[in-house]
C-alpha cells in the first residue's frame, strides 16, 4: 500500500457501504444480520456468498473468496488495489491526494486511464452524431425506430467517415497512440502508424455493470462494409465471453422479475428496453459462454432465449440450452414467429416488439416452452421428416444424450425425466425400460469421457502445526483482546506457513499499535489472495467459536512444533556436541512423543 497512506484508505472504506457495492453486480438477500448471494466468482448454484455489513467484508463459504470491499473490486473488476481505492474514492467524493498517485508509468495503461480514454471515445461519437455530419446516422437511428431519448439514454453516437477523426481528438487531449491502441479504438498498420477502428459506423458503447464505457460497437451505415456489425477487440477492459450488452441498464429489472431475457443484437437488447421489457441482456458477436451464463445467474433464476425465426438463431439457441443446463439454471426459448404482422415482416424481437408491441412479446416470453421441451419440439418434427432409420436413431439419441447431460447436471427431477422416457418411448414405438437402457448406456459413455479431476497440491508442511496455525490467528482476529495472553510466548517467526507468517507479522504489528482489528488486517496487503485468506480465518475461527480455549490449545501446539524443530536442527548440525543437545532439550522441558495428539483437529 506504498501509493496511498492507511488513513486515506481507512477514510475511503468507512465512506462506502460493502452492500451496496457488492448488490451492483450480485442480487443480494438479507438473511439476518448478513446477506446472501451467488458468488460472481465461481460457478455458484446455491448463493454461497455472505457480504457482513457490521463487518464490511465479503465471504464466499464455497469457493473461499473475501475480503474487503477493494478486494471485491479488483476480483470483479480485475483492477489493481490502487485503482479500487480511486474507484471507490471517487464515487465518495473523497478528493484522491495529488502526490499519492500512481507514478506515470503504471497510470499509462491502467484500467482507470482506459476508462477515461474510452468515456472520452463515447463522449466524442456522442457528439458527432448530434452534429451536422452525423445526420445521416441519426436519420437511420431514427429509421429503426429509436427515440431520441433512447438515442441520449442509451449514449448512441456516431464514428465519422475519416481514418483518423478520433484518433485526432484523442492526442489532441493528451492521450497517445499507445493508449489507443490498448483500448481498441485504433489499429495498426505495418509501418506502426494507427487509424481509427470505426469510421462511418452508428456507435453503441458497451457499458459494464459498474457504468464503465469498456469498448463499442459499430454499425455499418454503407452497404459497401463487408462487416455489417464490428465490436472492439478484446482489451483489458473488455471480454465479450464475459460481458453482456444492456445488463448495466437491466440489472435491476431483471433481479426483480427473477428472470433474464436474453437476445443475440444491439437493436434487440435496446428496443425491448424502449418499449417497457426491461429485463433484457445481449450477446456481444459471440454465443453464449459459460461466464455469460453464470453472469445471468447472479440476477436470475432463470433464462428465456429470444433469438431470431431463422435457422441461425435457432442453432445459435440449440448451442446455449446445454450451457444453461450445465449452470443449472432454468432456460426456456422463445420462437419469433417469422411472418407479416400489421404489415410489417418480423424477423427478430426488434422486429416482433415494434409490429406486435411489449405485451404480445410478454405473452410469447410467457409461453415459452422449457429448453427440453423446445428441444423435443424441433426434434420431432425433424424424427418425422427422416427417411432412413440411422437418421432417425441418430435424432433420438441426441435428444437423449441433453437429457442425460441435463440429469446429470441436476438441471431436471427424475419425475421429469420419467416423462420424457415416456414421450420418447411413444414415438419410437420402444419401451420405457428401453429407452431407459439406452439413456444409462448414455450416461456411462458421458462419465468416461469426463476428465479427471486435478490433484489439489499437497502441502508439505505438517497438517496439525498448520491448522494450529490457523486457529491462533482466528481467535486472536475474533477477539483481539486475547493478544496479551500469548504475545510473550509466540512470536510471528514461528510460523512455518509463508502466508500464516505474513498474517502474524501484521497482526503483531497491529496489536502493537493498539489497531488489532479485520478491516485494519485487511488493508494490510493489495491481494486479492489476502483478503481470502484473512477472511477464512475470520470465519472458520468464528464458527469454531470458544477463542479463549482455543487460542490456549493451539498456543501449546504451536510451542511444542517449534521446540521440536528446533531440537531436530540441533540433531542435524554438524559437529555439534551431544551435551548441548541434552541440556537444549532439559532447558525446554521437552521429550518429544510422537504418540501424543495435538488438542487442536
Amino acid at each position: 500500500m506504498a501509493r496511498f497512506s492507511e488513513r486515506f484508505v481507512s477514510q475511503v472504506q468507512q465512506a462506502t457501504d460493502i452492500v451496496d457495492v457488492v448488490g451492483q453486480y450480485v442480487a443480494l438477500k438479507k438473511r439476518g444480520k448478513e446477506f446472501v448471494g451467488l458468488c460472481p466468482f465461481h460457478d455458484d448454484n446455491r448463493p454461497s456468498m455472505y457480504v457482513s455489513p457490521a463487518k464490511q467484508i465479503y465471504k464466499c463459504f464455497a469457493c473461499g473468496a473475501g475480503g474487503s470491499v477493494f478486494q471485491f473490486l479488483m476480483g470483479i473488476q480485475k483492477v489493481t488495489f490502487p485503482e479500487a481505492i480511486r474507484q471507490l474514492a471517487e464515487q465518495a467524493g473523497i478528493p484522491v491526494p495529488q502526490d499519492q498517485s500512481p507514478q506515470k508509468a503504471d497510470r499509462d495503461l491502467s484500467a482507470e486511464t482506459l476508462v477515461k480514454l474510452t468515456t472520452f471515445a463515447a463522449r466524442f461519437f456522442r457528439d458527432r452524431l448530434i452534429g451536422s455530419e452525423g445526420s445521416a446516422a441519426l436519420e437511420y437511428a431514427h429509421s429503426r425506430k429509436l427515440t431520441d431519448e433512447s438515442i441520449k439514454k442509451f449514449g448512441i453516437g456516431y464514428a465519422p467517415d475519416s481514418w483518423e477523426a478520433l484518433r485526432s481528438a484523442a492526442i489532441g487531449a493528451g492521450f497517445t497512440d499507445r493508449q489507443l491502441t490498448a483500448a481498441g479504438l485504433v489499429v495498426q498498420r505495418d509501418d506502426g502508424s494507427t487509424y481509427d477502428r470505426f469510421r462511418n459506423r452508428l456507435i453503441f458503447p458497451i457499458i459494464d455493470i459498474a457504468g464503465r464505457v469498456i469498448a463499442f460497437g459499430g454499425r455499418a451505415l454503407s452497404a459497401d462494409e463487408r462487416a455489417k456489425y464490428l465490436n472492439s477487440p478484446e482489451t483489458a477492459l473488455f471480454d465479450k465471453s464475459a460481458n453482456l450488452y444492456g445488463l448495466n441498464w437491466s440489472h435491476r429489472a431483471i433481479t426483480a422479475a427473477g428472470q433474464a431475457v436474453v437476445v443475440e443484437g444491439y437493436l434487440d437488447a435496446l428496443m425491448l428496453i424502449q418499449e417497457g421489457v426491461g429485463n433484457v441482456a445481449a450477446t456481444l458477436g459471440t454465443s453464449l459462454t459459460e461466464r455469460h451464463v453464470r453472469l445471468l445467474g447472479r440476477y436470475a433464476r432463470e433464462a428465456v432465449l429470444v433469438f431470431d425465426a431463422d435457422v441461425a438463431g435457432q442453432s445459435a439457441a440449440e448451442r446455449a440450452i446445454e450451457i444453461f443446463l450445465a449452470q443449472r439454471l432454468h432456460v426456456r426459448v422463445v420462437t419469433v414467429p417469422q411472418e407479416q404482422i400489421a404489415g410489417q415482416s418480423v424477423k427478430d424481437p426488434c422486429d416482433y416488439v415494434l409490429a406486435a408491441g411489449a405485451d404480445a412479446l410478454r405473452k410469447l416470453l410467457a409461453d415459452a416452452p422449457d429448453a427440453l421441451q423446445y428441444a423435443w419440439n424441433r426434434r420431432s418434427d425433424a424424427y418425422r421428416n427422416a427417411d432412413t432409420l440411422p437418421q432417425k436413431r441418430e435424432i433420438i439419441e441426441d435428444f437423449l444424450r441433453l437429457v442425460v447431460a441435463s440429469s446429470a447436471y441436476g438441471s431436471i427431477d427424475a419425475l421429469r425425466e420419467g416423462l420424457v422416457v415416456g414421450q420418447v418411448s411413444e414415438m419410437v414405438g420402444l419401451s420405457p425400460a428401453e429407452v431407459a437402457e439406452q439413456m444409462r448406456r448414455l450416461a456411462r459413455r458421458i462419465r468416461r469421457s469426463g476428465r479427471p479431476s486435478e490433484q489439489d497440491d499437497t502441502d508439505q508442511t505438517d497438517v496439525a502445526t498448520v491448522r494450529a496455525e490457523k486457529w491462533l490467528l482466528g481467535a486472536l482476529i475474533n477477539a483481539p483482546e486475547l493478544f496479551e495472553s500469548v504475545r510473550d510466548s509466540i512470536t510471528p517467526d514461528m510460523f512455518a506457513e509463508p502466508m500464516l507468517r505474513s498474517v502474524a507479522e501484521h497482526l503483531w504489528r497491529l496489536a502493537g499499535e493498539s489497531r488489532l482489528e479485520m478491516t485494519a488486517l485487511l488493508m494490510a496487503s493489495e491481494s486479492e489472495q489476502w483478503g481470502r485468506v484473512v477472511t477464512d480465518l475470520q470465519s472458520s475461527s468464528e464458527n469454531h467459536g470458544n477463542y479463549e480455549q482455543t487460542l490456549a490449545d493451539a498456543a501449546e501446539v504451536l510451542l511444542r512444533s517449534h521446540r521440536l524443530e528446533e531440537i531436530r536442527q540441533l540433531k542435524s548440525g554438524a559437529g555439534t556436541d551431544r551435551n548441548d543437545l541434552l541440556r537444549k532439550i532439559s532447558e525446554e522441558g521437552l521429550k518429544p512423543d510422537p504418540r501424543r495428539r495435538p488438542k487442536i483437529r
